[in-house]
């Protein structure tokens, strides 16, 4: 038995080297400066698909409460920055007055045109009365940055807490006569 225990330990030694060798056998190399290869080679698994360079202008909005009765008033922000190209340093704000479009779409249907103030911000007040209470609205956000429309949304769901009533059911008289009990507990026919 310990024999047999060996030689399967010895077989499991030599297939795990040779699986090494191998994988070894099937690694890219590069050459060196003297045209011989040595070293593991990095290769990108898709050459023709560049890393997408981070875009050089940003727009973000949110509203005041994502979460608003209904009806109500909110506000909706929009915030601008302008990215360094090479990313050594934060964002900063853009000039003031970059132009601003916020619409808000069904069922509210809204829209304002604002612009930025000096720390990149833009906002807007928004009172609605929302025929469907518990549906998110979307909020559509954009701004032109040196010739290029930049855009980004947002959303609020009105009446997020909102109960629905149950209609209280009016009893319908039916077609046709029927019998009714008079107070002495004879039925009498109704015409």
């Amino acid at each position: 038995m310990i024999l047999q225990v060996r030689r399967f330990a010895l077989l499991v030694v030599a297939l795990s080297v040779l699986s090494v060798a191998l994988v070894a056998c099937q690694t890219p190399t590069t050459p060196s400066a003297g045209g011989t290869s040595s070293g593991i080679a990095l290769i990108t698994p898709i050459p023709s698909s560049p890393t997408p360079a981070f875009p050089p202008f940003t727009i973000g909005a949110w509203p005041s409460n994502y979460s608003p009765g209904n009806p109500d008033t909110i506000t909706i922000y929009v915030l601008c920055r302008v990215q360094d190209p090479s990313m050594q340093t934060p964002s900063q704000p853009p000039n003031p007055g970059v132009s601003v479009t916020i619409l808000i779409q069904a069922p509210i249907n809204q829209s304002a045109t604002v612009t930025t103030g000096p720390d990149g911000v833009a906002a807007t007040t928004v009172a609605f009365s929302d025929p469907t209470p518990g549906i998110p609205v979307q909020v559509q956000v954009s701004a032109t940055y040196k010739g290029i429309t930049y855009s980004n949304q947002t959303f609020f769901t009105p009446g997020a807490t909102f109960t629905p009533t149950p209609k209280a059911k009016t009893p319908t008289a039916s077609p046709g006569a029927s019998p009714s009990a008079s107070p002495s507990g004879t039925a009498t026919a109704t015409p």
